[in-house]
């Protein structure tokens, strides 16, 4: 086999394989930040113990409950239940505690790193400036600090980002618009 075909066929695999990579190790890296040592330091503020408090409350509910969220039994419409109910299957699966607590927020944060790559990758035709800017996300401080709270902003971000993504998809494929 010649050298140039050796060359054109690992140029190949890499190119074939690069992006799969390239999401894997972003999002372990993600996840890795975003979930060390979740509990380790007490509820943040007040906000916090709030979300908290009221996934605690679902949690001791049954599940069909869950659309009618409490806090100390009485009802609480203050924010969308979605980050409540994942905070409360938490609870269920891993026990009441502030790691559990934080975690549904942690993995929604961690998720917008890919995501945020991917959109990357739909603006720009280069591989390198959506990589960059990925990274330079998942190190901003901000970004890391609300993203390991029990609270809305890991959520928010992430699913902003899904219909940013899902809109600018939809210009090719008009399915993606089912996404927005």
């Amino acid at each position: 086999m010649s050298a140039t075909r050796q060359v054109h066929r690992a140029a190949s695999w890499a190119d074939r394989h690069s992006e799969p990579l390239i999401l894997l190790g972003m999002t372990t890296a993600a996840l890795l930040i975003f979930t060390l040592n979740l509990g380790s330091l007490p509820l943040r503020d007040w906000d916090e113990g709030t979300v908290a408090g009221v996934a605690q409350d679902l949690a001791a509910m049954p599940l069909p409950q869950w659309f009618y969220p409490t806090l100390h039994g009485e009802p609480y419409f203050n924010k969308p239940p979605l980050i409540h109910s994942l905070i409360a299957l938490s609870f269920r699966v891993f026990g009441i505690s502030e790691g559990a607590a934080r975690l549904p927020g942690a993995v929604l944060s961690a998720l917008s790193v890919p995501l945020l790559y991917g959109l990357g990758r739909e603006l720009w035709p280069g591989r390198l400036t959506a990589v960059l800017g990925a990274c330079v996300y998942l190190t901003l401080l901000p970004v890391v600090r609300h993203g390991r709270l029990a609270m809305l902003d890991g959520a928010s971000t992430c699913f902003f980002l899904v219909t940013l993504l899902c809109l600018l998809r939809s210009r090719r494929h008009p399915r993606w618009g089912l996404g927005v």
